[in-house]
């Protein structure tokens, strides 16, 4: 596999040209010379940052436009934001056709459905991607976000040479056999290794011939299940791809049908992904947990307006925000939270939740929710109009100064 740089090029390239008036400026100001501001933005000589061995952090864009969606994504956006390695900018379709890719490092596109991210950032938007990694930009996948860049079947970005023969809806725990080569690449153990799964394509290759792409795969399902404990071959589950990796054109990919965003125990994964496509060692510092902090559950992101109010929530020093989606409020998640924040009103609307829900309002619990027309059926909540209004609505309930103890 061909050597790339290890800082991605493109962005640098950009925030060079989106610079050249300042350089003009300053050349016309008699500031600098043009040979030696030249060399200092194309990284030949040092500057003083370097020079002290403080790395310029990673511009990274998190896709949170349609398509991308549930606990992964939030776990995307959660990650990013919180390292001090990395600058967070929240994508969605109408802002990468734009050319907001132009200023960053990496292109994070989360899981969901790749049907509605396609559909949402439109063929030229797809285009730019691929361009961004062409030219030098990295790009990590997850589950729909590795179902974008497949060769088949239609609606594909075509980046890497492999198609699906089937996924799962269920939600489960699945071992993956990393190989040698994913071992070498990713720095980290071959042999089994456990992560959530919640639809992820099964990963076959094809013969077709995609110019610039030089992929491997990095590892295999271990394992042969239907989400119900019996043995599903028609899906070809066992042995099919779970983790790929390698370059396209001057642009390193990692992609991946699996979920290593969701558990801290995992995350090691998402650590080996930022080191092999950045060349770079990102943290994520856990977040402090206030004595009494309040419990918020945040089900239904989806838009860049939903992931702002998730942030800004998540950002309150006296809040433990929890993820949750509607599978786990069935299952009981609602049980140790004070508040559930519905962003874009699904789990209100869902029939499946609205008995949970109900048995939550009715012992205490508040429910805040935006995007839903009426809150009557799981017995009231407060209902607001926009998402940035959500964190408002919480602290009128709860001020800083007398949040409650959180049931767990």
């Amino acid at each position: 596999m061909p050597a790339i740089p290890h800082f991605p090029a493109r962005a640098h390239r950009a925030r060079t040209m989106c610079s050249a008036w300042a350089l003009l400026a300053a050349l016309l100001a008699g500031c600098a010379s043009p040979s030696a501001e030249i060399e200092r933005r194309a990284g030949g000589a040092p500057s003083a940052e370097t020079e002290k061995g403080v790395a310029e952090p990673l511009a990274v864009g998190v896709y949170m436009g349609e398509g991308s969606s549930g606990i992964g994504a939030m776990e995307w956006c959660r990650l990013v934001a919180s390292s001090p390695e990395m600058t967070l900018t929240l994508l969605d379709g109408n802002s990468v056709r734009k050319g907001a890719l132009d200023t960053l490092d990496l292109l994070v596109m989360p899981g969901g459905n790749s049907k509605s991210q396609y559909y949402s950032l439109a063929s030229n938007g797809v285009e730019l991607i691929k361009a961004f990694i062409r030219d030098g930009g990295g790009y990590i996948g997850t589950c729909a976000g590795c179902c974008l860049l497949m060769d088949e079947p239609v609606r594909r970005a075509r980046v890497i040479p492999w198609k699906s023969s089937g996924s799962l809806d269920s939600v489960l725990l699945l071992s993956v056999a990393v190989n040698e080569a994913g071992a070498k690449a990713l720095g980290i153990k071959s042999g089994p290794h456990s992560f959530r799964y919640h639809g992820g394509p099964f990963l076959q290759p094809t013969t077709n011939k995609i110019d610039g792409a030089n992929f491997e795969l990095w590892g295999t399902y271990d394992a042969e299940a239907n989400g119900k404990g019996r043995v599903n071959k028609a899906k070809k589950m066992f042995g099919a791809g779970a983790i790929v990796g390698g370059t396209y054109g001057k642009g390193r990919v990692f992609a991946t049908s699996v979920h290593p965003e969701y558990f801290d125990s995992t995350r090691y994964l998402v650590r080996a992904a930022f080191r092999w496509v950045t060349g770079r060692e990102v943290t994520f510092p856990a977040k402090p947990r206030s004595r009494g902090a309040l419990a918020v559950g945040f089900c239904g992101i989806g838009g860049v307006a939903t992931a702002r109010a998730l942030l800004a929530i998540d950002a309150e020093d006296d809040i433990d925000l929890v993820p949750v989606d509607n599978d786990a409020i069935q299952k009981g998640a609602l049980a140790h939270l004070d508040v559930l924040v519905s962003a874009n009103g699904a789990a209100v609307k869902s029939a499946a939740c609205r008995g949970a829900l109900a048995a939550f309002v009715a012992r205490g619990g508040t429910v805040v929710a935006c995007g839903a027309k009426d809150l009557a059926p799981i017995g009231g909540g407060i209902l607001c109009k926009s998402p940035d209004a959500l964190l408002p609505a919480i602290r009128r309930l709860f001020p800083k100064d007398d949040a409650k103890l959180c049931y767990n």
